[in-house]
């Protein structure tokens, strides 16, 4: 039995009568289950030699279709929730997170039609991971190179936050990597590495560090990807 044909039986014959009975129109679960698929598997992304698949979910609906929805909607977006975890699985794709299923209102849908759509972060309006590119390097400035990634990342401005936020300048999507996990920082000629209360921690050189002086060709650990500095002064 597939992961659909599951998903079907956990809803029942409650809410699947429900919508049969109630939406008179062609949205039934098993349609926005196949939809989160497919925008699952649209938004996924490799990086740090793994596939990464979205974890934030919106479901957009007509007034009328949100209105007959009503209470059914926390128990339809926990199922959903599930058969994304279910596909991800089957899929071979990693999970940041359990994935979440949010349901909005679209006036300018018409009764029966849906659209979906999908982040990698958790953050509503966080950049989706697909869009980022990292920075070409500039000659004369430091950088840093980044496991998974094929151009160096330029260290600029005052600071270059690392984390599993899509918003972050350097941004790795892995389950051990903190939120915002660490940042390099600028300290007066040179750059700092320096752990932002992170809960596995940042490694310097194979050793746990809260914050220390970067030189050419040191390396930082976060969660399972190393990020070595360059100096180009060095």
């Amino acid at each position: 039995m597939g992961i659909l044909s599951d998903f079907e039986d956990r809803i029942g014959a409650g809410v699947e009568g429900f919508f049969a009975g109630a939406f008179r129109s062609p949205v039934q679960p098993a349609e926005l289950a196949k939809s989160l698929g497919r925008a699952m598997d649209d938004g996924r992304v490799v990086a740090v030699g793994k596939v990464f698949a979205p974890i934030s979910f919106t479901i957009e609906l007509s007034p009328e279709d949100d209105e007959q929805l009503g209470s059914f909607k926390p128990t339809l977006g926990g199922e959903l929730a599930t058969y994304l975890t279910d596909h991800a699985r089957e899929q071979g794709y990693t999970l940041s997170a359990k994935p979440t299923v949010a349901f909005i209102v679209q006036d300018d849908l018409r009764l029966g039609r849906h659209r979906v759509s999908a982040a990698l972060a958790e953050e509503a309006d966080a950049a989706p991971a697909s869009r980022r590119r990292p920075t070409i390097s500039p000659e004369g400035i430091a950088t840093v190179t980044v496991g998974g990634l094929e151009h160096d990342v330029a260290l600029r401005g005052e600071g270059v936050v690392v984390g599993r936020l899509a918003e972050c300048q350097i941004f790795i999507p892995d389950a051990n990597v903190s939120r915002r996990h660490a940042a390099f920082i600028r300290v007066d000629d040179g750059w700092a590495i320096e752990d932002l209360e992170s809960t596995n921690g940042t490694k310097l050189n194979g050793k746990p560090v809260n914050r220390a002086r970067l030189h050419n060709g040191d390396i930082v650990e976060i969660g399972v990807t190393q990020l070595i500095f360059h100096d180009p002064r060095s």
